[in-house]
């Protein structure tokens, strides 16, 4: 990552609420790496959102609203005994991925897509990479600007 992070950088960190105790943890992780990178408590805010499915709506409505510089998505899909849960990992991985793209705003995919939790659980770390990844993005970016 570049020596320069600017704190007053604006970080959105949305999340699903399926498995909140794992959820819960990659959000920590994250919240600690952009603190300690010196980004303000007051510019990390984070979003609830029902599943991992409707994170790129929100994603999508912070960036048209200018809210923030960065989103990290995080959530946690379980594989079932249907392709559901395949559809939903791969659209919310699409739809991240062009709003990335298409507005130039990291946002960071740590969606894990899982065959139970305790492959979840050992990819706990998964929100800090999250955090990691977007200041690394944020700081190649800015200076273009």
């Amino acid at each position: 990552m570049s020596a320069h992070v600017s704190s007053g950088f604006r970080i959105g960190i949305i999340h699903s609420r399926y498995y909140p105790d794992i959820v819960a943890k990659m959000i920590e992780g994250a919240q600690k790496v952009l603190q300690d990178a010196g980004i303000a408590r007051g510019n990390v805010r984070t979003y609830a959102v029902p599943g991992s499915f409707e994170i790129p709506l929100i994603g999508s409505a912070l960036i048209a609203a200018h809210e923030v510089d960065a989103l990290i998505a995080l959530g946690v899909i379980v594989e079932g005994e249907t392709h559901h849960a395949s559809l939903i990992a791969g659209e919310a991985a699409r739809a991240i991925m062009d709003l990335q793209v298409r507005h130039l705003i990291p946002f960071a995919f740590e969606i894990l897509y899982v065959h139970n939790l305790e492959q979840a659980r050992a990819r706990i770390n998964r929100g800090a990479e999250a955090a990691r990844s977007v200041l690394h993005a944020l700081a190649q970016i800015e200076p273009l600007h």
